[in-house]
């Protein structure tokens, strides 16, 4: 360790809570999709940023949405429902259409998947925020941490792209840790 450098802080949170939540992300994933137990889950955040220049001042505006992230290693699909931060409501389900996903990667620093789309697509790709949230986080769904799920998601993204590259679409550096 450096002089200057501190010791990262273990993030603190409620073992209890984060299960509760986990259980309730479930009981919402199964009410919207059909055969949704054959899904491995996890909560991703995307945020959305929005900056605008005024006459007297300048404003920036940062929009956090909340999504439950189901895949599906048998088929290789991949579905998503937004959630409000409370965990009561959900939107109608979205599935990433999987014929469009020419690359994946993954930034470990700020642990951020992405599922990029096929050029001309009409959109760049999925990008999900699957980092943890202790019992003190502001922006986001506190009390969740989902370290054995963001692994499992990390493995299928990994054979998802190593069929990708088999399939002859250049993959972008892959860094796990």
């Amino acid at each position: 360790m450096g002089l200057f450098s501190k010791k990262p802080k273990e993030l603190v949170y409620d073992a209890a809570e984060c299960q509760r939540k986990k259980e309730i992300m479930r009981k919402m994933w199964n009410e919207e999709i059909a055969d949704g137990d054959s899904y491995e889950i996890l909560l991703a955040g995307q945020t959305s940023s929005k900056f605008e220049q005024g006459f007297f001042f300048d404003t920036n505006t940062t929009t956090f949405y909340h999504y439950i992230v189901g895949y599906r290693k048998s088929d290789s699909k991949i579905a998503m429902i937004q959630v409000d931060r409370e965990l009561t409501q959900h939107s109608e389900a979205f599935y990433v259409d999987m014929d469009a996903v020419v690359g994946v990667s993954y930034e470990p620093k700020v642990k951020q998947a992405w599922l990029l789309y096929r050029k001309n697509y009409g959109s760049f790709g999925e990008q999900f925020n699957i980092s943890d949230t202790g019992s003190k986080t502001v922006a986001g769904i506190a009390n969740l941490v989902q370290v054995e799920e963001r692994e499992k998601f990390l493995d299928f993204l990994e054979e998802l792209r190593s069929r990708l590259e088999k399939e002859g679409h250049k993959q972008e550096k892959w860094r796990r840790v």
